[in-house]
């Protein structure tokens, strides 16, 4: 199993993914914190946008939906897989690959509050010196990264799944990425469907809304689920689809 991980591990920095995110990252926080600073544009306000991590969430989303979508395929794509499975048994790969991808989502979301925080000293000071990282503050931004990681996980677990059952890597992350888009723009229509029928509260398009319902309680009256339901809504599926993965997995051919 540690060899396996090493492996994985090896196997992303060879692969300059890494340092290809870490600098889109870097990128899109300090573009848009520059321009939260010196735009004037009424509803990009520092506090909203220190909060949301400079809505850099969508891009981490996109990046471990990219990476789950193509764990596996490169490997059977280029034929890796065999030697892989010649070292170690079908479940340590999996279990190798799904504790790298957690790493991966857990640096991005490191990294997305690092550059949050740093932005914030250089840009608005006046910010840190009037008290934006008080206690109460600091308490409402960790519950809305766990939210947001628990949501980044959602995608990610449903990309694997997808991308094990279809077998090709573009229709895998397109899927995925589509799938994440989509599930914004039908979020009006979905609240609608869930006030005529309530058991489809429990469809996983809703359980995105935990982040939301996080920072804006009234959310509840329209998914019609609790803050402690919508989290173990997600959890419930994000365990289903990895165990979906992961039997897709052992009965797949090599």
């Amino acid at each position: 199993m540690k060899r396996a991980l090493t492996q994985e591990i090896i196997k992303l920095i060879k692969q300059r993914v890494i340092l290809k995110h870490t600098l889109s990252l870097f990128m899109l926080i300090g573009s848009l914190a520059t321009v939260t600073k010196y735009g004037k544009f009424g509803y990009l306000t520092p506090e909203k946008m220190i909060l949301s991590l400079f809505n850099s969430g969508w891009l981490v989303v996109f990046f471990m939906v990219y990476l789950a979508s193509q764990t596996f395929l490169m490997e059977f794509r280029y034929g890796t897989i065999k030697n892989l499975l010649n070292d170690c048994s079908r479940k340590k790969l999996f279990a190798a690959k799904i504790f790298t991808l957690l790493g991966y989502s857990l640096y991005l979301k490191g990294l997305s509050v690092i550059l949050t925080i740093g932005s914030t000293l250089i840009l608005f000071p006046d910010l840190v010196l009037g008290g934006i990282f008080q206690q109460n503050l600091l308490a409402d931004e960790w519950f809305n990264i766990c939210g947001s990681f628990i949501g980044v996980w959602l995608f990610a677990s449903l990309s694997l799944m997808i991308s094990l059952l279809i077998k090709n890597e573009s229709l895998a992350s397109m899927l995925g990425i589509t799938i994440y888009f989509v599930s914004s723009m039908v979020a009006g229509v979905q609240f609608i469907l869930i006030n005529h029928y309530s058991w489809l509260k429990w469809n996983p398009f809703n359980m995105l809304n935990l982040a939301n319902q996080l920072s804006n309680g009234g959310l509840n009256h329209l998914t019609q689920l609790s803050i402690k339901q919508l989290a173990l809504g997600n959890m419930s599926y994000i365990l289903i689809f990895i165990i979906l993965s992961g039997i897709i997995f052992n009965k797949r051919s090599i």
